[in-house]
């Protein structure tokens, strides 16, 4: 029930910050690909950019359902066939 616990408050710290974490990804596969990272100016300048920035966006809004809906099955399912109240 812990590790179900975690899951979900994992998804909901990573859904409460996808923008940031978004442009982050963003910069870091830009430099994994060799390609120039202007890091003075943290705005974007391309629509394509900014595009790009979103579809990370949308990914992390994915995986954070992901997250949360496991966390919650994993929840559900321990109080389904394990409840605390039942005792060891």
């Amino acid at each position: 029930m812990t590790l179900g616990l975690i899951f979900i408050g994992v998804g909901l710290v990573w859904l409460l910050f996808r923008k940031w974490i978004a442009r982050m990804q963003y910069g870091v596969s830009l430099e994994m690909l060799g390609r120039k990272v202007d890091h003075s100016n943290s705005e974007l300048h391309h629509e394509a950019d900014e595009e790009r920035v979103r579809g990370f966006g949308r990914l992390g809004v994915f995986f954070c359902s992901v997250l949360i809906a496991s966390g919650l099955l994993m929840v559900v399912l321990t109080l389904i066939f394990r409840p605390p109240w039942a005792g060891a």
